[in-house]
């Protein structure tokens, strides 16, 4: 064999191996941040994570959880969304899609020209003590859910609706199981034409 091909096979012999070995490198990968999934409920504790190459066990690419030791309270329970403003008008038809706050299938807020507010997508009308159905109501906010205490509507208002304005609260959606911030910034109260107005969080 010529000098010039065992140089040039020694070459490439010494290129293969240093390239494979290279590639096989473990420090050559790059490393990413995992977050902790305590409850196992696809979302990410942010305060506990660790960086590696591969995806460890119970951990996930997110950092987004509400609390990692419930899976109760997560991003698709817990609305934190941008804030929307709802408003019936006094006298306003009730019956009208417009004039109802259709938070999800299950749930449609709206008021008639007296009374309180009910779930249209199930009541025809008012109900005291268990209007509106399939929600629950907490003063407080979603930042410290845990803590709070759930009731009917009218118990939470302490059956004076005026009261609640400029309160922060949460509703409970219970079918649905999501968590909103819910604020009223206006209610007509005396039996003037039923209008009322709230801001509220919407979908993460």
């Amino acid at each position: 064999m010529t000098p010039i091909k065992f140089f040039t096979l020694t070459f490439l012999a010494s290129f293969i191996f240093a390239f494979t070995s290279c590639s096989s490198d473990d420090d050559s990968c790059n490393e990413t941040l995992w977050y902790a999934d305590n409850d196992s409920d696809g979302f990410g504790n942010a305060n506990d994570f660790i960086s590696s190459c591969d995806q460890p066990e119970n951990y996930v690419a997110n950092s987004t959880d509400i609390n990692d030791n419930n899976a109760n309270l997560n991003p698709n329970t817990v609305w934190q969304g941008e804030k929307i403003t709802f408003s019936k008008s006094n006298n306003a038809d009730w019956t009208l899609e417009a004039n109802q706050d259709r938070i999800t299938n299950n749930v449609w807020i709206t008021r008639a020209n007296n009374q309180g507010i009910f779930n249209i997508a199930t009541e025809t009308n008012y109900t005291d003590f268990s209007s509106p159905s399939d929600t629950e109501w907490a003063l407080g906010t979603t930042s410290s859910i845990e803590g709070l205490t759930f009731q009917n509507w009218e118990d939470t208002s302490g059956s004076t609706p005026p009261n609640l304005v400029d309160q922060d609260m949460v509703v409970h959606l219970i079918s649905d199981n999501i968590y909103i911030d819910i604020k009223f910034t206006s209610w007509q109260s005396g039996g003037q034409g039923g209008g009322f107005s709230y801001e509220r969080s919407s979908s993460n």
